[in-house]
């Protein structure tokens, strides 16, 4: 039976070669296409000065020691008084500090910053229907994407075959698809840098991809082994090398997908980890020694999977961290003085921490925390990493460690830690060329949007922004209390928009709100907040003069973004029309 299945495999040989190869190329075409739209987006980045090689490689730049442009100098209030009955003592805070004047440098003479819309974002009925939510975070564009995708593979996988009588073809498909998987699977993603995405928008196709794959390498194993039983040879077969290596190669690929549930990354992130290193790395060996056709493959993957790596390492700094924790808000606040320049609003960084106290497991942890603060800030790099789970509990824990100097007060706790990054992001888009911004942020969130407005608040005259609005969603009034010194400093700092900044608690609280005092620009209600109400006062507010469109940033849980999508979805065609598109982006909770 073998030798009749490999006569009968000898004849369509090349048309499993060349459906291979024209997948490949349809996959590359379509790709390319996503990349030719993006064109003009990245061109007009490229064009601005200060955004053209900014988020790309973390460093330290030496900062101009100029006089700070001090808040409420000329008051005779405090900047902040608040009194926590909760706690029954009186705190009081001083402002974060200022921008410097080198950061907040005249830029009149400079010409406003080019703006080129995404198309969606032009296109309303269409990107209506394609965003609109399906399950688990997909949308219909998603769906869609996916289909073609998976009807592509499908198409090659049984256009004049049987996967039972002809096996083989599904082990051609499958192996035409590892490049793809790898490549996908990158923190420094090829397709994403040339679309305008982040590796995180992606990796929904990497999972798609690499479940085809383990679909596809069952089926080419169950139809030998029903040609093999079939023939009477099934222990003849197996004891064939090329056979077991065959087999080794299918138990990664199966230990990947059971690995990769959601059920063990919920549980156990790092019994993920460590089955997708081993998996994906033993998962090539084997394929090279199983059919040599694979190596081509083989070796494209690794070229994507090594590059990688390497900028991997390119872009990782093993330096000293502050830690300091802020119980209002039930998060760890970290600084790193020795990284103050390379990011851009809304990247995030993959963190590992030295530390004993984060356990021996923790050790081994690397985990992502979006950046919550604009770049060269004599504080240098902040990052604020709520309490989610047992590893960012410990960072907690180990940030209350700290000790008291001579005078009592509190130090903060130095950690090595190493850094990695910049990655993700708004991409292409250049916040400062809208003509109004939204930002609607749930607890931890705030982070995203404190970096995007203090970048916004320090572009100044470089900047087409008009009105700036930022809506955050808390449990309780306490925590608002640690951050009034920095909304006060942004407000002080801000002088060519309008910057307002509504705070919603959706809790009871036992402290009282009366006797906190609030900047002009700070308001604090209680109850759940209406997106919509706000939306329509920026778009309102961007209508005047030229305009170029409504920036809308979301961070929070994903109910959130669901509902700030629907209403920005639902926003009359005309309307957006009229003030030059409204574009979303999205940084949910949990990827």
């Amino acid at each position: 039976m073998s030798s009749v299945l490999s006569a009968r495999s000898s004849k369509p040989l090349d048309l499993d070669m060349t459906l291979a190869h024209h997948l490949i190329i349809a996959i590359s075409v379509s790709i390319a296409i996503f990349a030719l739209l993006n064109i003009p987006r990245a061109v007009a980045r490229f064009l601005n000065h200060s955004e053209r090689f900014r988020g790309h490689a973390l460093r330290y730049v030496s900062l101009r020691q100029e006089p700070r442009i001090e808040p409420n100098t000329d008051s005779k209030e405090p900047a902040v008084d608040i009194h926590d009955s909760s706690a029954g003592r009186d705190t009081a805070f001083s402002a974060l500090p200022a921008l410097s004047m080198h950061t907040l440098r005249d830029t009149s003479s400079r010409k406003k910053p080019m703006h080129m819309p995404m198309l969606s974002s032009l296109i309303h009925p269409v990107t209506g229907i394609l965003s609109c939510p399906v399950h688990n975070g997909y949308t219909v564009g998603h769906v869609l994407l996916m289909a073609g995708y998976t009807a592509m593979v499908f198409y090659c996988a049984f256009y004049k075959s049987n996967p039972f009588s002809y096996p083989l073809r599904a082990g051609w498909i499958i192996a035409s698809q590892i490049p793809f998987v790898y490549i996908f699977a990158t923190k420094n993603n090829v397709v994403g840098l040339l679309v305008g995405v982040g590796y995180e928008k992606l990796n929904f196709l990497h999972r798609l991809i690499g479940r085809l794959v383990i679909v596809g390498a069952n089926v080419h194993m169950l139809g030998f082994v029903y040609n093999w039983n079939l023939a009477g040879n099934m222990s003849t077969q197996l004891a064939q090398p090329f056979i077991r290596w065959g087999l080794v190669a299918l138990a990664c690929f199966d230990l990947l997908g059971i690995g990769s549930t959601q059920f063990i990354r919920s549980k156990s992130y790092n019994l993920f980890i460590i089955t997708h290193v081993f998996g994906s790395l033993v998962v090539l060996i084997a394929a090279c020694y199983h059919r040599p056709a694979c190596i081509p493959y083989v070796v494209a993957a690794s070229v994507f999977y090594g590059l990688d790596h390497l900028s991997r390492l390119a872009k990782t700094r093993i330096t000293t961290a502050m830690f300091h924790p802020i119980p209002e808000l039930g998060l760890t606040r970290i600084e790193i003085p020795t990284l103050n320049s390379g990011w851009r609003a809304g990247q995030h960084i993959r963190l590992r921490v030295f530390s004993t106290g984060m356990g021996f497991l923790g050790l081994t942890e690397v985990h992502p925390f979006t950046i919550a603060n604009a770049e060269r800030r004599e504080e240098g790099m902040v990052l604020m990493c709520k309490k989610a789970g047992r590893w960012t509990t410990k960072m907690y824990e180990l940030s209350s460690t700290g000790k008291y100097d001579e005078q009592g007060g509190e130090v903060d706790k130095v950690v090595r830690v190493m850094v990695e990054g910049p990655y993700g992001g708004v991409g292409n888009t250049i916040m400062s060329s809208y003509s109004g911004a939204l930002f609607v942020v749930g607890g931890g969130g705030i982070a995203f949007a404190l970096s995007a407005v203090q970048e916004l608040v320090r572009s100044e005259n470089d900047s087409n922004i008009r009105v700036i609005d930022i809506v955050w969603g808390v449990r309780n009034i306490a925590s608002l209390t640690p951050m009034i010194p920095l909304f006060t400093s942004l407000l002080e700092q801000n002088t060519s928009a309008r910057l307002s900044i509504s705070v919603f608690y959706t809790r009871a609280s036992m402290g009282s709100s009366h006797d906190m005092y609030l900047p002009p620009g700070v308001t604090l209600t209680a109850g759940r907040f209406d997106a919509a109400k706000f939306l329509d006062d920026v778009v309102t507010s961007a209508q005047s003069g030229d305009v170029t469109g409504v920036f809308v940033g979301i961070c929070g849980p994903p109910a959130l973004a669901r509902d700030v999508e629907r209403i920005v979805r639902n926003v009359d065609a005309h309307r957006k029309k009229m003030v030059g598109g409204i574009e979303l982006h999205n940084e949910v909770f949990g990827w």
